[in-house]
């Protein structure tokens, strides 16, 4: 396989010019009253540009396939959040970069500067072929059948310049994993490609239409088995039922899941089948398969033994986990719930630069990493990672915690999903005794039933609703549990029981001490299989009761939030933004 352009992971569409310069000239339409507002929010969401809660103030969401950045560009990213954001970057649950806050004038000019970075926001959002995730360990993972990487980014260059890609009834969801763990969750997207390999032959098993929100659903084996040159076509083809047979009209049921569930796996295969037919006898050759740009690198001969500190010690057995290959291995560079300040990007960017394969990896939990660092360097990656306040060393518990933005930024939030999350950190830390007794598990907070912090696939899963008691409006979470994603056998989190906001840290604490303490079950997936379901929901219900308002007025008031709980500023938007999944 040809190697990419080492100043760009993927090839941009064209036309992103005259997109742009559109742009710009819609904009001076909407300030000269010649353009209505709806017009521009129309234009603007394709492109990956949301409005939100904050009068005048835009997201933009920066598409990285398979979560691979550059050195350039951070610091492209981290220029474009200083000079036009709030001086800060956001990774989400799709491996994307957000910047937050832009006025409406910068809007133009922060892509024009991202755009000469090799980094576009096409896509970002609307209804669109999304980014496309992939595994951040791909190509190093031990248990993997094949570096997915590639593939990941063929299929985004595959796809993105055809216009009906940026057209279809609902936004286009697609994952590749390299192994059983599923770590990019094939299962609930709208197409999912699971490495496999089959003798020699290495290819991919298909599974389709899955997707998270207020209906999940696992998707349905599309392919056992088909050969990994074939994963743009199979992708395109899925894409042509879903443009031609999908729900234009509702909205709320116009996900690829729902056009399934109304025609029937076998009459969505037989459709299926036929676009790709089509495909293979009009297309002349398959599409190029590039190797991800990375810097070579050996394996360093041992080193003198080096005097190591505790802290380090600690860094390295929480942060740090081998590659398979010898010698090697992945640094897991924690994000406070995905948050990483322009100065702090900007200077990572100088530690990927010089350490590693050169570039760095976004992942679904919102962290990055770092991979391909020789085990003489881990002391060298520590020391400059201390420096710029990104070598902390969170129990994995408190590392796997997932927020969408929430109703902070995002206009259909209801909840404040990010103060909770600092609620429940606060609460654990203090109440949970030995947290990496709790293994991997994973928390998981969305700020309203839109599943934008993923809590269908966690461990423990929360979704924001708004209740009444007596008169008056108070903050709420659904609370489900046992979610968890693996090849074949991905389960969605269940549970019906709303807890006040308020109560939400206490009934978690509770919870992860009720299964730290079971020392019969061998993972938290058997104890919920067994008796944890139960054991939640009894906690549950005991967490649920409000005093009255005149008594106290805490749980009128939602996590972070100076005024009484309202649905204020929440209004129409697109699913998912912008919040954490994308």
């Amino acid at each position: 396989m040809p190697a990419a352009n080492p100043a760009s992971v993927y090839h941009l569409p064209d036309g992103l010019s005259a997109d742009l310069a559109k742009l710009r000239g819609m904009i001076e339409g909407l300030k000269a009253k010649r353009v209505p507002p709806a017009d521009l929010r129309a234009f603007l969401a394709p492109l990956g540009v949301y409005e939100q809660r904050e009068a005048d103030t835009y997201m933009l969401r920066v598409r990285l396939p398979a979560g691979i950045v550059l050195p350039h560009q951070m610091r492209a990213l981290a220029k474009a959040a200083r000079r036009h954001g709030n001086g800060a970057l956001h990774v989400t649950t799709r491996q994307d970069v957000q910047v937050h806050r832009v006025p409406l004038d910068s809007i133009h000019p922060a892509l024009i500067e991202l755009l000469a970075a090799s980094l576009s926001t096409k896509g970002g959002g609307g209804n669109t072929v999304r980014n496309v995730t992939a595994c951040p360990d791909a190509g190093v993972c031990p248990g993997e059948a094949f570096d997915v990487s590639p593939y990941a980014i063929a299929v985004t260059e595959f796809l993105l310049p055809d216009p009906l890609s940026h057209q279809l009834p609902r936004k286009f969801k697609i994952a590749f994993s390299g192994c059983g763990r599923d770590c990019a969750g094939t299962a609930v997207n709208d197409a999912g490609f699971a490495a496999r390999r089959r003798g020699e032959e290495i290819g991919f098993a298909v599974y389709v239409a899955g997707g998270m929100g207020a209906r999940s659903r696992v998707g349905g084996l599309l392919e056992e088995f088909i050969p990994a040159g074939e994963a743009c076509l199979v992708a395109e083809a899925v894409k042509r039922v879903f443009d031609k047979h999908g729900n234009r009209k509702d909205r709320h049921k116009a996900r690829l899941r729902f056009l399934v569930e109304r025609i029937g796996h076998e009459r969505f295969r037989e459709l299926y089948e036929a676009e790709l037919s089509d495909l293979k006898r009009s297309l002349p050759r398959a599409p190029e398969i590039r190797e991800t740009p990375r810097r070579e690198r050996a394996a360093a001969e041992p080193g003198p033994a080096a005097e190591l500190d505790e802290g380090f010690l600690t860094w390295r057995r929480r942060n740090t986990s081998s590659q398979k290959q010898p010698g090697f291995f992945l640094v897991h560079v924690p994000l406070f719930l995905g948050d990483i300040p322009a100065d702090a990007l900007e200077k990572l960017a100088d530690v990927v630069e010089a350490q590693g394969e050169g570039l760095a990896r976004a992942t679904q939990q919102q962290n990055f990493v770092l991979r391909w660092v020789r085990e003489t360097e881990l002391p060298i990656v520590h020391s400059k990672l201390r420096e710029i306040a990104l070598a902390e060393t969170p129990a994995p518990v408190l590392r796997n915690i997932i927020a969408c933005a929430g109703a902070s930024t995002c206009k259909l939030g209801i909840c404040l999903s990010r103060g909770l999350a600092r609620a429940v950190i606060e609460k654990i830390e203090r109440q949970v005794a030995a947290l990496d007794e709790l293994g991997d598990l994973k928390i998981h907070i969305s700020g309203c039933p839109n599943a934008c912090g993923r809590h269908p696939l966690a461990s423990v899963g929360l979704f924001g609703v708004a209740l009444r008691h007596e008169g008056k409006l108070v903050p709420h979470y659904v609370a489900q549990i046992g979610g968890s994603a693996g090849g074949g056998r991905t389960r969605l989190a269940e549970g019906k029981t709303a807890v006040p906001a308020r109560n939400v840290p206490a009934f978690i604490a509770e919870f992860l001490e009720a299964f730290r303490k079971s020392r019969e079950y061998p993972d938290f997936q058997a104890f919920v299989e067994a008796d944890g379901r139960e054991i939640a929901r009894s906690i549950a219900e005991k967490h649920k009761g409000i005093p009255p308002f005149d008594e106290d007025k805490n749980s009128y008031y939602d996590w972070g939030a100076a005024d009484l709980f309202s649905l204020a500023g929440r209004g129409p938007g697109e699913c998912g933004a912008p919040g954490s999944s994308t």
